[in-house]
């Protein structure tokens, strides 16, 4: 790993949020106008059920915010943000919003889809890419009758993405430089690189800047001369690749850089909307907050059916969801002590995170990157495995720092119900085994408002088509376990039902145990999290798996319950593409032999499982039914994964 000095100020940033002893108080700041640009209906108007036709409502709130405010301080340059007269600093953001039309037929309850890079990801769980768009899928959170909530956070995503605009950070009026760096894994052949640059370069002069290229992540870079390469513009390079360098090589410019936004903002404006949202009948300026009129829909009630509402705000539940980039926000979110609002208020009763791994985000800090992650090759130095990575508080053998992602909303009694969905990829690639553990060699003691699952043979990004991979994409999607563990959420926020246990390899019941003693069936290579400025680093832990490389411990779905070839997290670059390193995000598929099993494949073959189709359908439809009984498959879900089985050729094609 290069340039950890550049990062060890990270592990001193403030937290955010007040002590148990300071009185919340009411700020003048907020939404200060909920700008509604359109209100058209959804999907042609169709219904759904007994929650009748949806609207979509497309807005841009304009907040203000207190940096003196205590909840406010630990946010990273806020001092430095241009103030308005009152003192104040002014931004806005991207607001979408998906309800049901008559308010009567709603139900009380938000889910916040947090945004992915600017995109709409809990869509996914309809079936369709774009719940707004002409197509609703299969119209599941439809039926549910929630509102689905979206806020931009990000800033500078470009066109066509739902984003924030933020304040850029000066010194007494003058713009702030520093450096910044942005890295290019091309992985097409090529003799001409071209990079685009995060932030404005402050000065255009290459050799105030380091470019420099490295086969893998492992090896030592090598800075390539300035008369080589040059600023096309400030946000723009171009550079000679050298020849003896494949498609996968690492390039990583290290550059002056003006002009940071101040994207810790990204965190306080899903904060104050969703807070707008949920309790204030209108905004600073007078105008009416859109779900007012859920007033009248029946509220949500506890198992002892007494409703919720106590009098006060439209909504009874609010949900935040994300997956990935958006699931690493949740998890920053919550650890800032963001998930209380201004009003000490709680944002959110319960929160979603899924494949995220032990990693937070590269947000609150100055020239921030949000959408940049760390993995094995792909940049494997940037910020993320920060402690603490458990929802449950424990001492850190590496850095003494006692912690846990649940500190700050313990402190002010605003801390949400948790459930934490992580793939096999993410124990490869996201340190997820941290989770578990929160640092150290043996499982730890989970909070008993957190819930941990593990997608058995699951990928981070279902049937992705990448040249670069060895292997065939895995396309086991975790759609179906997430619809149930989200129904789950919400009846465990409300009071009427606990959600199922955690399904969660552990070191005491063989299910999780060193890297080093990996199966001959798992990689030789791991995003190991290291501690920034560190010698020592945490313990690696990967999952046990069985003989056909699925683990034994988590959520096996029918997928994996009825097999009929190897579902792995991981996938191996290919020659030409770094070869060896983990290919990304991309897990593998390896099917089963039909007939018979050879020495270079001893997995059992598809004759030796099932005696024929029928035999196979019945053994999905048996995982499935089970599931559904554990609550963690829907009856919907039940019927289309035996639908699936029916109609699969591996028969056919072998």
């Amino acid at each position: 790993m290069i340039m950890k000095s550049h990062w060890v100020w990270l592990s001193l940033l403030v937290f955010i949020g007040p002590t148990a002893t300071q009185a919340a108080k009411p700020s003048p700041a907020g939404v200060e106008r909920f700008e509604i640009l359109e209100r058209t209906p959804a999907f042609g108007g169709r219904s759904f059920g007994d929650h009748g036709s949806y609207e979509e409502i497309k807005a841009v709130a304009h907040l203000r915010i207190d940096p003196a405010a205590p909840r406010n301080r630990g946010i990273v340059d806020l001092d430095k943000a241009p103030r308005g007269s009152d003192g104040l600093v002014a931004y806005e953001v991207d607001v979408a919003i998906l309800r049901p039309k008559d308010p009567r037929k709603a139900r009380r309850v938000l889910v916040s889809d947090i945004l992915n890079r600017g995109g709409k990801i809990i869509t996914g769980l309809n079936g369709t890419a774009n719940p707004t768009g002409a197509d609703p899928g299969d119209g599941f959170l439809m039926r549910q009758g929630y509102t689905l909530v979206w806020v931009g956070w990000q800033a500078e995503l470009g066109p066509g993405r739902m984003q924030a605009r933020l304040p850029v950070a000066t010194e007494n009026g003058a713009p702030i430089v520093g450096f910044a760096d942005q890295e290019a894994i091309f992985d097409v052949p090529g003799a001409v690189g071209k990079m685009t640059l995060p932030y404005p370069a402050a000065v255009l002069d290459p050799a105030r800047a380091t470019l420099t290229v490295q086969a893998r992540a492992a090896d030592a870079a090598r800075s390539l001369p300035s008369t080589e390469w040059r600023y096309l513009d400030d946000r723009h390079v171009e550079f000679a690749r050298p020849a003896d360098m494949d498609a996968g090589a690492i390039y990583r410019l290290r550059y002056p850089a003006k002009d940071p936004v101040v994207a810790g903002l990204g965190f306080a404006a899903v904060r104050d909307v969703v807070a707008f949202l949920r309790h204030d009948r209108q905004d600073g300026a007078g105008g009416a907050n859109p779900l007012q009129d859920l007033a009248k829909a029946p509220c949500e009630v506890d198992a002892q059916r007494r409703c919720l509402n106590n009098g006060g705000g439209y909504v009874d539940i609010a949900v935040g969801f994300g997956v990935s980039q958006s699931g690493r926000f949740l998890r920053d979110f919550l650890w800032r002590g963001f998930n209380a609002d201004t009003a000490g208020r709680p944002v959110f009763d319960g929160l979603m995170p899924n494949m995220a791994g032990a990693r937070t985000t590269w947000t609150n800090v100055r020239f921030a990157q949000p959408g940049r992650f760390s993995r094995q090759h792909e940049d494997h130095g940037v910020p993320g495995f920060t402690f603490p990575f458990s929802y449950a508080p424990v001492a850190d053998p590496v850095t003494g720092m006692r912690d846990g992602l649940m500190e700050r909303c313990r402190a002010d009694g605003t801390c949400p119900k948790v459930i934490h969905l992580d793939t096999s990829a993410e124990f490869w690639q996201a340190g997820a085994a941290l989770v578990g553990t929160g640092g150290g060699a043996g499982d730890l003691a989970q909070p008993a408002d957190a819930r941990l699952f593990l997608v058995a043979g699951g990928t981070h990004a279902p049937g992705a088509v990448v040249k670069a991979c060895e292997h065939r994409a895995n396309p086991l999607a975790s759609t179906a376990l997430q619809k149930a563990l989200l129904v789950d959420l919400v009846d465990w926020a409300a009071g009427r039902s606990a959600p199922p246990a955690s399904r969660w390899p552990r070191v005491a019941d063989g299910g999780l145990s060193p890297f080093e003693a990996r199966s001959s069936r798992q990689p030789a290579v791991i995003n190991q999290p290291e501690p920034p400025g560190r010698a020592a680093s945490w313990p690696v832990l990967t999952p046990v798996v069985d003989a056909d490389g699925h683990e034994i411990a988590g959520v096996r779905l029918p997928e994996i319950a009825a097999p009929v070839g190897s579902y792995l997290g991981w996938n191996l670059r290919a020659e030409g593409y770094a070869k060896g390193e983990l290919c990304n995000l991309f897990g593998a598929f390896i099917p089963f032999a039909a007939e018979t099993a050879d020495a270079a494949d001893p997995r059992l073959p598809l004759a030796a499982r099932y005696r024929d189709h029928e035999a196979y359908v019945a053994a999905v439809a048996k995982a499935a039914t089970a599931l559904q009984a554990d609550r963690l498959m829907l009856e919907e879900d039940v019927a289309a994964a035996v639908g699936r089985a029916r109609t699969e050729t591996s028969w056919s094609e072998k």
